[in-house]
């Protein structure tokens, strides 16, 4: 033993001696020769991925946008899938997770990291503000996904089990860091960003306006949980600069370098009939604006509501008992680009309200499913997928199409909305911003002018009372919530206009302002009963993967102590 000793003091002696003498070989040593560093990594090679992977990646937008959001906000209906009843997939949530945590938010914050050391060295600042500015945008989703989530803890990509932070301290934070980083950006030095900004294309002044834009979008948020907080960041966007005209729109399109199948999503769903309207969206769309159907209805049956169905529970549904044979007279001019009518067929059988089974031609029909339909409701004849209309094809066959994240249409909205609360915009009223956000959005959509006018003039409701005239107040409301007053204008319009990337938002804004009208997920049973027999039953967040209840379990039981019960009816802090 003493002899063990005295050869372990000489081996100390010896590595201290060493390491006193050769100090910076020693450190050299200890070097990770396969580290990220500004020499071997650029950071907009990292920015660059993050941007592809986050907005185009088939697999993620699929689960966590088309099967989940759009699902939530009634954007579509996907008879068959869990998520059509409002029942998280925890596989595609943790798949989710994963990537937000360990490769977007990691390369986010590795490409920070490089940018920093960078400027350090006296080079530009530029990729390291637009990396927190979109650092911001990934964080942003998540935490509207789920509420508390990891953000300060896990800001480094490389926290293991970090712990859950507050909601309204991670909205507080992600305000702030927007402020600061376009702050930091430099038009002096526009091409910064090496030709990989698959965004912009290096046009730093463009980025200082999606950053401002964004703040917008985030401030508005929070109106309903901090009143005083929204209103401060609000008007500080505005001022220091926020779109101005559709070429600041923000899209992704699709390049060679993002590699297979990072297309226009849509395209993709379109492909196995993924994309079928909505009850809600029907019921949104028809009679809105008093515009004829503006398809070429050779054939097809007009405006005929068909025939009586069975009883149906689902009062809250305007057409709940109601079988349509045909297509609207009239129906807002974006409608018939949205959704193409039914496929169909001859001699489908169905049983009217008297119970007799009656056949009937179920071709050219333009109708949407209720949401929250079972796998055996699909069944039913009204129903099944063939007999639906469909996302229309000049939006689902275009593989080239740009993915929209933040648009000037989107802007004049919210604008409407920052004017209406009689919070400072810099100049125009709720009014022109309205009508702005409408023009916009149809010119988008290549409508005319005098088609454009003469719907935004107009008094004709929709299905559910809402009508589009901006000083028109019908006073109706629709399970006893107002459809027709300037707010649910704004948002209603807000909602159309955004789709069909929008789900996102359109699902915030009913969460926050439960406008525009919906219909409330229905029971998975034959019946389309609400669960809860209320208004009220949405889906008002996503569960936390299971591999957190097992993985990072003591912060995970925090969490759902301080935000409550881990389901889908728990309203995340901006909720109120």
């Amino acid at each position: 033993m003493k002899k063990q000793i005295k050869n372990t003091i000489v081996l100390l002696a010896c590595l201290m001696t060493f390491t006193f003498s050769c100090t910076d070989d020693f450190i050299d040593l200890q070097k990770n020769p396969n580290a990220f560093t500004p020499d071997n990594v650029t950071p907009s090679f990292l920015l660059a991925d993050v941007i592809s992977g986050s907005v185009l990646d088939p697999g993620m937008h699929q689960r966590m946008t088309q099967l989940t959001n759009d699902v939530f906000a009634q954007y579509f209906a996907n008879e068959g899938f869990s998520t059509q009843q409002g029942i998280t997939n925890d596989e595609w949530v943790s798949s989710f997770y994963s990537s937000y945590h360990s490769r977007f938010v990691a390369n986010l914050s590795e490409g920070i990291r490089l940018g920093r050391a960078s400027a350090a060295a006296g080079k530009p600042l530029n990729e390291t503000q637009i990396a927190r500015i979109w650092k911001v945008w990934v964080f942003s989703r998540a935490t509207d996904l789920w509420g508390d989530i990891p953000y300060f803890g896990a800001s480094d990509g490389t926290g293991e089990n970090p712990v859950y932070d507050d909601q309204e301290e991670i909205y507080t934070d992600m305000l702030k860091e927007l402020s600061e980083a376009v702050d930091s950006l430099s038009t002096d030095n526009p091409a910064q960003i090496n030709g990989q900004d698959y965004v912009y294309g290096d046009d730093i002044a463009k980025w200082k306006k999606f950053g401002n834009s964004l703040r917008l979008r985030l401030a508005l948020r929070i109106t309903e949980a901090d009143p005083v907080l929204a209103k401060q960041h609000a008007e500080a966007a505005i001022a220091s600069g926020v779109m101005t005209s559709a070429d600041d729109n923000c899209l992704v399109t699709r390049t060679a370098n993002f590699g297979w199948g990072f297309a226009y999503p849509y395209t993709f769903y379109y492909g196995w009939g993924g994309l079928r309207m909505s009850r809600s969206m029907e019921n949104l769309l028809t009679g809105l604006g008093g515009q004829p159907i503006g398809v070429d209805t050779t054939g097809m049956i007009v405006d005929d509501q068909g025939f009586d169905l069975p009883a149906n529970e689902n009062s809250l549904d305007p057409k709940a008992n109601k079988f349509r044979l045909g297509v609207p007279s009239v129906v807002d001019p974006r409608g018939p680009i949205y959704f193409s009518p039914a496929v169909g067929a001859e001699g489908v059988k169905v049983a009217n309200a008297a119970g007799d089974t009656v056949e009937v031609d179920t071709r050219n029909r333009w109708i949407g499913i209720p949401a929250g339909l079972s796998t055996g409701s699909a069944s039913l004849a009204e129903h099944v997928y063939s007999n639906n209309s469909i996302m229309g094809p000049s939006m689902s066959t275009n593989s080239e199409r740009p993915l929209e994240i933040l648009t000037y249409h989107e802007l004049c909205f919210l604008m409407a909305e920052v004017a209406q609360r009689g919070w400072n915009t810099g100049g125009g009223t709720a009014k022109e911003w309205y009508e702005n956000g409408i023009t916009a959005s149809m010119t988008h959509h290549g409508i005319d002018a005098a088609t454009t006018s003469a719907y935004i003039a107009s008094s004709a409701e929709n299905t559910y009372g809402t009508t589009v005239a901006f000083d028109n107040n019908s006073g109706k409301s629709f399970n006893g919530s107002t459809v027709d007053d300037a707010m649910s204008k704004i948002i209603t319009q807000k909602y159309l206009a955004l789709f069909p990337d929008g789900g996102w938002e359109a699902w915030a804004d009913h969460r926050r302002l439960h406008k525009p009208v919906l219909i409330p997920m229905a029971a998975p049973d034959a019946t389309y009963t609400a669960r809860d027999g209320g208004p009220d039953n949405f889906v008002k967040r996503i569960t936390y993967p299971s591999t957190e209840q097992i993985n990072n379990s003591e912060f995970y039981n925090a969490a759902v102590s301080s935000q409550g019960a881990d389901v889908e009816t728990t309203s995340v802090w901006w909720d109120q």
